[in-house]
């Protein structure tokens, strides 16, 4: 009546205390038919009404504070989903925690030393060096119920543990078995095949929080889907102080997992066993992705800790939404978020401090990190790197050997393939390192008209000077090579004995040699060939003004560059000195880790200009004039007299860079390497007189791949 600006009819509508069909009868005669002609609007009929409530027809609009309520849950909700598969994952998974290091950062996990009989016994001249990679795999981790080969902390392949098959078998046999132990997988689990018992609670105790923390996120999926769907059968207060109790264990047990890890991953553990009675995981391993999945969790669960506490009410129904306590209760999650994660790293700083995790390790400087770093074996005691024929049934069974032909258009009969291709580049331009340096008697190399089987020599005592074979270098006598064997058979292998005054002298095969020697001329002369005043070597041993040598420097990508290790004798040990650099097989690697410098030289006694050089110690003479501007590049072998063309070496391949020019120097030069040679940090004794020289490499045992450079 009011929206038509017409007086209506005087008549009131109790709409809770009486019937519409009454109201009607009652009022029936007071509607006029004007009156009908319009319906009043339903808030037109009750205004003015005593007693009457508005009824709201359709679906209610959510306040503030119930849209809080559910995004809560909600969050929670999806947090809890997340927190069941990761650690579900993490349980299944047996990599999950740790893994093991690159090979190139394992130190050895085998002890030195151990007691046998009452004596104490160096167990890697026994054959017991391995790094944990050579035991296990490279591809080995630990997850937090089981190993990646599928063993629990309480199993191992081997059934027993290592100690009672030492106790049962005795130390020695049981380190002959160690090969086969590991190709059936005996050494896994490690925590309990080497009864490091704590080490193997500690993992346990991860293993059950982890279980717990999958059991409580399923079932606060359960409660969090309950409460938003509204059939949580708990009041306000019981909800809140579950939910609020149960992430509140969750966040306290992944801050407990984390802690737990580090102190497991920087502890050393004791294991009862004499060949790995302690080991630091840290030294072997690195954290895998359960690790930050750790904290993370951690992070989650303190974050709906907070939300639940400022989000949820102690009250029943939909509360009336208040804007000033929303933004109050976004700080403190924030603020509650903030100090978690303070608590959190300070904990884990201080856990990994207290095990000496950030304290630098202090080496000895007295001691070689190079030290019998020589391989033997390719895999646990398989002997690859013996010498082995070099035929088996007409067929070539190794790989390139050298020293070979190097003469400009030379080629070798041995398909090196498509890949297996020489280092081209300076090794000062790579990753390469010298060494060593050591030398031969003649040239282990052939480079018609400059070395080869028409040079000379100082004559010996058979009245010749271009005699090629084994000579006792104390008497300069030729001795056969039948006689040699003899010798070597009745003496021990000369080669063990390269030291000054070792009983009865040793003979050294010499190889070819250079044009320029001429008796006639004063700077060739010895004492010997009546010199007017000979040269009196004072630090090299053996050597003959006159006489052909070959230079070479080993260079490796493993060696203890820049170090005062770095320069080894033998130079096997300089050349592996760091481990995991070269591989043979995965991949091969060794013609671009390993390389060897050679260069020939003629000694003679002269003050000359041009035959003074100082610096052999640092590699081959490089003058841009006439000194290793013609290098020949090739992939071989190593060299030296136990190898022919019937035995072959097994440490190949590996690039060699050759001069093809025969140089003279001076004494006074080569006698200064030695004394260079003197000062290294390593005896290199050893390497202070000329070695043997091989017979040069027949054609069908030298790689196709040579490369020049003029």
């Amino acid at each position: 009546a009011k929206a038509t600006g017409r007086a209506g009819p005087a008549f009131s509508f109790d709409l809770f205390s009486m019937s519409q069909a009454d109201w009607l009868e009652q009022n029936v005669e007071r509607i006029s038919k004007d009156d009908l002609t319009e319906t009043p609007t339903t808030a037109e009929a009750l205004e003015g009404q005593p007693n009457t409530k508005a009824v709201t027809i359709g679906a209610a609009k959510a306040t503030g504070s119930d849209i809080a309520y559910k995004l809560s849950h909600l969050l929670a909700l999806v947090v809890a989903g997340v927190i069941a598969l990761l650690a579900s994952a993490a349980l299944a998974d047996g990599r999950s925690v740790i893994k093991l290091k690159d090979t190139s950062n394992l130190p050895r996990l085998t002890a030195l030393t151990a007691t046998l009989d009452g004596e104490t016994i160096n167990l890697k001249d026994h054959g017991l060096d391995y790094r944990a990679d050579e035991l296990l795999g490279p591809q080995y981790g630990v997850g937090l119920h089981h190993d990646s080969s599928g063993y629990g902390w309480g199993k191992a392949g081997a059934r027993e543990t290592l100690q009672e098959y030492i106790d049962e078998l005795g130390l020695l046999q049981v380190i002959a078995a160690v090969p086969s132990v590991i190709a059936t997988d005996g050494l896994k689990h490690p925590a309990h095949f080497l009864e490091c018992t704590e080490l193997k609670k500690a993992g346990l105790s991860a293993m059950s929080l982890a279980i717990i923390a999958e059991v409580a996120s399923a079932v606060m999926i359960i409660f969090h889907g309950l409460a938003l769907v509204g059939l949580l059968p708990l009041s306000a207060k019981l909800a809140k102080g579950f939910a609020g109790l149960v992430w509140f264990t969750l966040t306290a047990g992944f801050l407990i997992v984390v802690c737990l890890a580090i102190g497991v991953y920087e502890t050393e553990w004791t294991c009862n066993n004499d060949f790995v009675p302690a080991i630091r995981l840290s030294d072997h391993f690195v954290y895998n992705w359960a690790f930050p999945v750790g904290y993370l969790g951690y992070a989650c669960s303190l974050l709906v800790f907070s939300v639940v506490l400022c989000f949820t009410s102690l009250e029943e129904g939909a509360q009336e939404f208040d804007k000033k306590k929303t933004k109050s209760g976004l700080v403190t999650v924030v603020a509650g978020l903030f100090v978690g994660l303070v608590i959190a790293a300070s904990v884990s700083v201080g856990i990994a401090a207290s095990q000496d995790a950030f304290k630098e390790v202090e080496v000895d400087p007295s001691v070689n990190p190079c030290k019998a770093q020589k391989p033997y074996h390719a895999a646990p005691g398989d002997h690859y790197f013996h010498n082995i024929e070099c035929m088996k049934d007409n067929l070539v069974q190794v790989l390139e050997q050298a020293g070979a032909n190097v003469t400009r258009g030379y080629v070798g009969g041995l398909d090196a393939g498509n890949w297996r291709t020489p280092i081209l580049d300076h090794y000062d331009d790579t990753d390469l390192c010298t060494v060593n340096v050591h030398w031969h008697l003649g040239a282990e190399h052939l480079s018609e008209g400059q070395y080869d089987y028409h040079g000379t020599g100082p004559a010996y005592k058979n009245g010749t000077n271009g005699v090629h074979g084994y000579h006792d270098r104390d008497s300069e006598d030729y001795i056969s090579y039948e006689n040699h064997k003899k010798m070597k058979k009745d003496m021990g292998d000369p080669y063990d004995r390269r030291r000054l005054g070792a009983a009865g002298g040793w003979e050294e095969r010499l190889g070819l040699r250079c044009h320029h020697y001429d008796d006639e001329h004063e700077m060739f002369k010895t004492a010997a060939t009546n010199a007017t005043d000979p040269y009196e070597w004072k630090h090299c041993v053996e050597m003959m003004v006159g006489e052909t040598y070959e230079v070479h420097w080993p260079h490796s990508a493993a060696g203890a560059c820049g170090t005062e290790w770095q320069y080894q004798t033998p130079f096997y040990d300089g050349v592996f000195c760091k481990e995991g650099i070269v591989n043979i097989l995965t991949p091969l690697n060794t013609y671009e880790k390993i390389g060897v410098q050679g260069q020939v030289f003629t000694i003679v006694n002269s003050d000359e200009e041009e035959y003074q050089y100082e610096n052999l110690i640092d590699g081959a003479w490089m003058d841009g004039k006439d000194k290793w501007v013609d290098v020949a590049k090739y992939t071989g072998s190593t060299t030296g007299t136990t190898r022919n063309n019937e035995m072959c070496s097994r440490y190949a391949p590996i690039t060699w860079q050759v001069d093809r020019t025969c140089h003279m120097i001076s004494a006074k030069s080569f006698d200064k390497l030695c004394w260079d040679m003197k000062q290294k940090k390593d005896d290199m004794g050893g390497d202070l007189y000329p070695h043997g020289a091989r017979e040069i490499v027949a054609d069908y045992l030298v790689a196709n791949n040579q490369q020049s450079r003029k």
